[in-house]
């Protein structure tokens, strides 16, 4: 959410110690193999809100580059981002040895690949970049959503955005007066109002075209609003969800669409692995830049990273990047799940934390 606007150290799971993440060392080369059978090449790809380019954080704009240097991802969905904040992103990168390509795109949200990026597209809310990974083309698409008919709030006892005429609307985006609005039905409904699930239907429509041609799809993005995987009976009754469960309809049609959420994948368990990536504690902000739901737990995962199954294409690993605190009533609170964190040593930039998902593709 943008105020809802446009050596390294990885941590073990929080309350627990793990075995080495695979695919946190350097990339490994491609598999040397008998002549004629395929090889294999990591793939690193993160989802990043760079919170109005770092612009919100003493050092943020050096903390988001430092961010892309350490963590050294293939491929980066970038939301809230602008082509200047990009152009200037790619010349520090440079600077550090390191070469990414953008897709061009003139608005939020863009896509940066350190492989040459051979197409690129756009539309509302979503742009896309087409590359080749040792001659296994694909298309990554970066999205960042509506913004407004933020109603996980309204379970929460606080206004969503919802603009006028609609029901709510009156809230605004204050505390609601009698308390949480617990309508599974009027939550879904309004949600639907937002157009977050018809923008990413046509880019559902784009990903089919582009695997009719062979290529692998990927698709990543803020969606402002959560998984429908995070609100079912498992959660009902933690974080606020105040006994609801909700179809939340975006991620219902990826899914549907035959794409895998690559972090529910790894971490089943939406209670034990929450995977949470907003409000995420930044101790370069104060507290009232990191709510906008003073009284609550307005924890969510609203950052992902989809794949389209292809037998070219294996899911390695999904962990979060950033600090493992959160804002929870308006406190800085440590989370106690079994989430695993790669705990930055750099100035963090943002008051999201970001989703990093690593694959194995097949080459020709």
């Amino acid at each position: 959410m943008d105020k809802h606007r446009e050596p390294l150290e990885i941590a073990d799971a929080v309350g627990e110690t793990g075995a080495p993440t695979p695919g946190m060392a350097e990339a490994a080369p491609q598999e040397e193999g008998k002549r004629g059978t395929p090889l294999h090449q990591e793939l690193k790809v993160m989802q990043f809100n760079i919170w109005l380019g770092g612009s919100e954080v003493p050092g943020g704009v050096e903390g988001i580059t430092d961010t892309v240097a350490s963590v050294e991802p293939d491929v980066v969905m970038l939301s809230e981002s602008t082509p200047e904040r990009v152009k200037r992103l790619l010349e520090d990168l440079r600077k550090r040895g390191l070469t990414y390509y953008d897709n061009q795109n003139k608005v939020d949200p863009a896509v940066i690949s350190r492989y040459p990026i051979i197409e690129h597209g756009s539309c509302p809310f979503w742009s896309k970049a087409v590359v080749s990974v040792g001659g296994t083309e694909i298309a990554a698409y970066s999205g960042h959503l509506e913004w407004r008919y933020y109603v996980t709030y309204l379970p929460r006892g606080y206004g969503g955005g919802v603009p006028e005429p609609l029901e709510t609307s009156e809230y605004e985006w204050k505390e609601i007066p009698g308390g949480p609005i617990t309508d599974s039905a009027l939550i879904e409904r309004l949600n639907e109002a937002s157009g977050r699930k018809k923008v990413t239907r046509a880019v559902l429509e784009d990903a089919a075209q582009e695997r009719s041609k062979g290529r692998l799809t990927l698709l990543a993005g803020d969606f402002n609003e959560p998984s429908h995987q995070d609100w079912d009976y498992r959660a009902r009754d933690l974080f606020d969800h105040h006994g609801t469960d909700v179809a939340w309809s975006t991620t219902m049609a990826i899914e549907d669409a035959g794409f895998r959420d690559s972090y529910r994948q790894i971490n089943r368990n939406p209670v034990l692995t929450p995977g949470f990536t907003w409000p995420c504690d930044n101790p370069g902000a104060e507290i009232s830049q990191l709510t906008w739901a003073p009284k609550a737990d307005e924890r969510d995962r609203i950052d992902f990273v989809f794949y389209h199954p292809d037998k070219r294409l294996q899911l390695l690993d999904s962990i979060i990047v950033g600090p493992p605190g959160s804002i929870v009533r308006s406190k800085r609170v440590q989370e106690t799940g079994n989430d695993r964190f790669w705990r930055p040593t750099w100035t963090w930039p943002t008051d999201h934390k970001v989703v990093l998902s690593i694959f194995q593709v097949t080459t020709r």
